[in-house]
């Protein structure tokens, strides 16, 4: 089950990013395109990036993973795929620490 809130922030975000870009470009008739299918694709794994972080704790820098959605999205980048629903993870996240030279 998607969690509702990671969607809804999702969407709104890459809504947001869309118009600014579309207006930076000289507005509705701009050469940015993107189709219903980039964005739907673009909020998937947007999405799927919010779940994961709310659910390890990790702060996510929300412009990158906008723009990066986004990139993927208009590629049709194929190298990212959603996690099936009924998938099990057996395994840990490993955080490594950056030491510092002494």
């Amino acid at each position: 089950m998607r969690h509702p809130h990671a969607a809804s922030l999702a969407k709104r975000l890459l809504d947001t990013r869309i118009k600014r870009l579309a207006m930076a470009d000289g507005g509705k008739n701009s050469i940015f395109r993107i189709t219903e299918e980039e964005i739907a694709w673009a909020e998937e794994i947007l999405t799927t990036h919010l779940e994961a972080c709310l659910s390890a704790g990790v702060h996510v820098d929300l412009c990158s993973a906008v723009n990066e959605s986004l990139e993927f999205a208009i590629r049709r980048e194929k190298a990212y795929e959603p996690i099936p629903l009924g998938a099990r993870w057996h395994g840990a996240l490993v955080m490594l620490e950056e030491s510092a030279a002494a």
